[in-house]
């Protein structure tokens, strides 16, 4: 069996500044510019992998809405909810609770799905 390791990640961005704005507030992640196929890309470490956000037209992608959905562990799930509405994400619904956590849907600037989730303690 093959042990596998996600090192990079690439999303295809429409609304560039906002996106940026967004990811380095919430998950402060530090982006360096890059020039690549004649355009601006932006790199930064997040989780211990490379995301990398690049122009849609580049990337040639046509999608309305994702095609991925990020579940991300927070340590404080009603100060990120306030924090993403402050950088242009939505929440989607009410929070849910199950016995292990509480969790809501946020969409970032792009319309890209995010599931927030706090563990009880």
């Amino acid at each position: 069996m093959t042990n596998y390791q996600i090192t990079g990640l690439t999303i295809a961005v429409t609304n560039m500044e906002s996106m940026l704005d967004f990811y380095t507030h919430i998950f402060d992640i530090q982006f360096v510019e890059k020039e690549m196929f004649g355009a601006r890309l932006y790199s930064g470490q997040w989780g211990g992998i490379e995301l990398l956000f690049c122009p849609a037209e580049i990337a040639q992608n046509t999608a309305k809405q994702n095609r991925h959905q990020f579940d991300i562990l927070v340590p404080d799930l009603k100060q990120l909810i306030s924090q993403s509405q402050e950088y242009g994400g939505q929440v989607i619904g009410e929070p849910l609770e199950d016995e292990e956590s509480i969790r809501v849907g946020i969409y970032d600037p792009d319309q890209n799905s995010i599931v927030f989730k706090q563990l009880k303690s």
